[in-house]
């Protein structure tokens, strides 16, 4: 314990751990597009020259695999049990966008104790230097998985769409996390198959407005992404529509998306991603 401690004062120390940053991608209900975008995401990143990591979190369901048409070896099963580390589960798919499994279809997964989770997190120290970002693929809902990760992330993204039932479920996992977050954690809403940037400005607009008289504090805008059929026909056929087809209008939003990313203030927080992550741990109680 005293070695990985030490271990992780030595890493916030080096410039290139203070450069990683940690991005995580939720929503309050499932449909919204929400793992599309972030392997989207992840491919406008690494062209602009981030080096990216995925982790799919959806621990029990996971589908980064299947948006990337790719069956990896290993998974998150075979680093908690021991049988592979970190680095040996790690999948780089087609597209060069490296990912770290999870599996689907298994219930331990959905409910890990806190044990598996400080194993899982404390894995990461190994990998810590190797990526600028690392792109959390959240599952949907309202967890204290769910809500552990965007609270300990650097940024975190609420997907949504123009849907009353998303907009709903997007406006409580927001208000939820800008009551907790204590420091500076940005939150940022991306609207989704909208079929204008003024809808979508407008959706942003209310429901900022509506947190704002409710929590005395503001959720930013990360952008939009218009209705797109390609992007249907690219799930449907498993491959990277930013990375097959670059004017699609659906990869033209994301690339918007990445570029404000990458090009606005980073957020600037007191503890690095670990530190914050087991400290949740220990006090993050949902009622």
């Amino acid at each position: 314990m005293k070695d990985q401690a030490e271990k992780l004062r030595n890493m916030v120390k080096n410039k290139k751990s203070l450069d990683f940053q940690v991005i995580s991608v939720t929503s309050g209900k499932g449909g919204v597009g929400k793992t599309s975008f972030t392997v989207n995401l992840a491919y406008q990143l690494q062209k602009a020259g981030k080096s990216v990591l995925i982790l799919d979190a959806d621990l029990a369901l996971a589908n980064v695999d299947i948006i990337l048409g790719e069956r990896p070896k290993y998974n998150l099963l075979h680093l908690l049990s021991g049988e592979k580390n970190i680095n040996e589960i790690i999948w780089e798919s087609k597209y060069g966008i490296k990912f770290i499994p999870a599996s689907s279809g298994f219930e331990e997964l959905a409910n890990l104790p806190q044990e598996k989770q400080i194993q899982i997190i404390n894995s990461f120290q190994e990998i810590y230097y190797n990526f600028d970002i690392m792109l959390i693929d959240t599952s949907a809902g309202i967890s204290e998985n769910v809500i552990n990760f965007c609270l300990a992330s650097d940024r975190t993204i609420v997907i949504t769409t123009p849907d009353p039932t998303a907009l709903a479920d997007s406006y409580a996992i927001s208000r939820i996390l800008l009551n907790y977050k204590s420091d500076n954690m940005d939150l940022g809403l991306v609207v989704n198959l909208v079929e204008s940037e003024e809808e979508a400005e407008k959706m942003y607009r209310g429901m900022n407005n509506i947190l704002r008289e409710f929590t005395g504090k503001e959720i930013s805008y990360y952008g939009f992404i218009r209705k797109d059929k390609k992007l249907s026909e690219s799930v449907r056929d498993r491959y990277v529509l930013s990375a097959v087809n670059p004017k699609a209008t659906y990869s033209q939003d994301v690339e918007a998306i990445a570029r404000y990313i990458i090009d606005g203030k980073r957020p600037i927080r007191k503890e690095n991603f670990w530190n914050r992550f087991l400290n949740n741990l220990k006090n993050l109680k949902l009622d």
